[in-house]
């Protein structure tokens, strides 16, 4: 996961290690998208779930899922940094 958020520039050498299920880093990694999101909930299957919204339109644009939050928040800005940067 860190080699792809840093691939991504959502994180870098200079912050340390990323800490998989650590929350604070997580919620960094989304504050460096810049771009509005939402807790979703758990997903049928029990995974959580984030959403990246559009920051005009405010329509789901991304999504992230992952067996804790932390993981659903980086797989959320990965997926919302893939369609942002299009």
């Amino acid at each position: 996961m860190e080699k792809r958020l840093i691939d991504a520039q959502l994180w870098s050498d200079g912050d340390g290690q990323l800490k998989d299920c650590d929350c604070n880093d997580a919620w960094q990694v989304l504050s460096r998208l810049g771009a509005p999101y939402r807790f979703a909930g758990k997903s049928f299957d029990g995974l959580y779930e984030y959403l990246i919204l559009h920051p005009k339109t405010g329509d789901v644009i991304a999504t992230g899922r992952g067996e804790s939050t932390a993981q659903a928040m980086c797989e959320a800005a990965l997926a919302g940094k893939e369609i942002l940067s299009s």
